[in-house]
């Protein structure tokens, strides 16, 4: 079957075609006007059929004959700029019985299979693609990355200032090397990668508040950036129960108060006689930072029991210490000694006791240092580390203001107006932002310019979803105090155009799954047809070896 690729529907083009006609009628006239009494017949139709299969010629170049088959091509494959030819020889091989094209020369193919390798594409190859090809196509896609590409990358868009943030990815090393996290010239955590593919999980505590750019490091080269923001931790009412006052106590409640939370210090001078002393305007507390004598307090029972959080410190023997703490709070705590000294190192100048958390699914311990905390009706957090006030005095208030931003974080109360969203968000795709424990349950979050709706769990009527596909690239404003950073192409820009070959891939098999319920619904199936066009350099050839003879047809008179 004979089609055109012509628009008969546009105005000019119907222009166009009256143009042809009527230049088909001047040359037969200008024809019949020139020849003479003295021109023979058979010259004259030796012009006539010149200047007429010149005229079919440029009809034929305008409307674009195309032959259409019902006989396939099979399966094809089309690879990206970022694929060696070697690498295309090996999957073509491996595929067997199938033919390879580049992006420019797909036009006019048709194929019941199409397998794209690689992911380095024009930005106009998926959109005019979707255009041309039937809907019957499967399309499907064969990853490549270039040696020491990242491949995947993942971490928290938002997140409060003292958590742990985490950085997972994997990445195809080309030889043994050290993936990094830096602040600055400061690195926050470390992994060595052996060769080939590996995956990372990179993590360390926020200790900034508000926007924070920190960066990915590949052996000595810098991958880009990783941004997300940091939320400021809400101030609390902390109150310190201990028998006997101490510095650290002490240091703790003034780091605390410059902080802007509410401080009560409650020690006992001697018998029945007890001190208070308050920094910053206090209510009831919702922490409560004592040591194991403590542990059988009815204040501290209380405040367990009303879903407030108790923090041991100043433990001397993690065995005794740990059980006494066990019996009076019902926890679940798991220890091990790990040596006969008195003090083991930590990380910088801290040290700890010589024990440890055995694993249990009962808690969690905070990485980096030897704290764990487990959830009863509140939060009940037990630390090994040593007196902490030194380094503070020494004047390392960084490594004393992570440690106790990292502990507080662990065992602060449920926030207000919780949000969670992964990155890294790129411009025109889809977001699932997270919300939890919102004040009055709206029915919609305003992101940036745009309303989402927010679709409320059946299960927990505190757990809201909303799905949120950002047309632009820069931080944006959600839930009040908190943005996101929706970035473009430039950055982790393999990983960023795998994700745009997944989501046509994706949308295709949609596509598919549709028409197959169709197809079933309906009982008739259409069958892909095979087009053939006219290459260019026979149009080419063809306008030569005409105009040409037109030239030389004169000279043999």
């Amino acid at each position: 079957m004979i089609a055109f690729d012509f628009n008969w529907s546009e105005p000019l083009n119907l222009v166009l075609i009256l143009f042809l006609i009527l230049l088909g009628a001047a040359q037969i006239w200008l024809l019949l006007r020139s020849s003479g009494p003295d021109l023979s017949r058979q010259k004259t139709g030796i012009k006539i059929v010149l200047n007429f299969l010149l005229w079919l010629i440029v009809v034929g170049f305008v409307l674009q004959p195309i032959l259409r088959s019902t006989a396939l091509s099979g399966k094809i494959l089309v690879a990206g700029k970022d694929v060696p030819s070697q690498e295309v020889k090996r999957i073509q091989d491996s595929l067997r019985f199938c033919d390879v094209f580049s992006e420019s020369n797909l036009k006019g193919k048709s194929f019941d299979t199409l397998t794209l390798v690689g992911q380095d594409f024009s930005p106009t190859f998926f959109s005019d693609l979707s255009q041309k090809i039937r809907h019957s196509v499967l399309v499907n896609r064969i990853a490549y990355f270039s040696g020491n590409a990242i491949q995947s990358i993942s971490w928290k868009g938002i997140i409060r200032k003292g958590q742990i943030q985490r950085v997972t990815g994997s990445v195809n090393s080309l030889e043994a090397q050290w993936v990094k996290i830096k602040f600055g010239s400061q690195t926050l955590d470390s992994v060595k990668l052996e060769k080939g593919i590996q995956d990372f999980n990179l993590s360390f505590p926020v200790f900034t508040e508000k926007r924070t750019k920190v960066d990915l490091f590949l052996g000595d080269d810098q991958h880009k950036s990783i941004q997300f923001f940091a939320r400021p931790l809400p101030p609390l009412n902390f109150q310190i129960l201990l028998d006997n006052p101490d510095f650290e106590s002490r240091s703790l409640a003034t780091w605390l108060g410059n902080r802007g939370n509410s401080v009560e210090i409650s020690t006992n001078l001697s018998k029945d006689i007890r001190s208070k002393l308050t920094l910053n305007k206090t209510g009831s507390p919702d922490v409560i930072i004592t040591d194991p004598k403590n542990a059988s307090n009815a204040q501290v029972k209380k405040a367990l029991a009303t879903g407030k959080s108790i923090l041991f410190i100043n433990l001397t023997n993690g065995s005794s210490d740990i059980a006494s703490i066990n019996t009076a709070l019902g926890t679940r705590f798991i220890v091990k000694k790990l040596s006969n000294d008195e003090t083991l190192p930590l990380s910088g100048e801290f040290t700890k006791l010589p024990y440890d958390f055995g694993k249990s699914n009962a808690y969690v311990t905070i990485p980096e240092y030897p704290v764990a905390v487990e959830k009863t009706n509140g939060k009940v957090a037990v630390s090994f580390v040593n007196e902490t006030f030194p380094i503070l005095l020494n004047g390392d208030s960084i490594s004393y203001s992570n440690i106790w931003t990292s502990v507080i974080a662990a065992i602060h109360p449920s926030y207000e107006s919780n949000v969670e969203v992964q990155a890294p968000i790129y411009k025109g795709f889809k977001s699932d932002p997270k919300f939890n424990n919102l004040v009055n349950n709206p029915a919609s979050m305003i992101i940036g310019a745009d309303t989402v709706n927010l679709v409320y769990s059946a299960i927990n009527k505190q757990s809201a979803d909303a799905s949120y596909i950002p047309s632009q690239s820069s931080w944006i404003a959600l839930s009040g105090d908190s943005e996101i950073n929706v970035t473009d192409s430039l950055d982790f820009d393999d990983y960023y155009k795998s994700k745009v070959v997944d989501q046509f891939v994706k949308s295709r098999m949609l596509l598919q799954s549709g028409l197959n319920d169709t197809v079933r619904v309906s009982g008739k199936s259409s069958q892909p047809l095979n087009e053939s066009r006219v290459p260019d350099w026979i149009w080419f050839l063809m306008f030569i070896l005409c105009f040409s003879a037109l030239w030389l047809e004169p000279k043999f008179n």
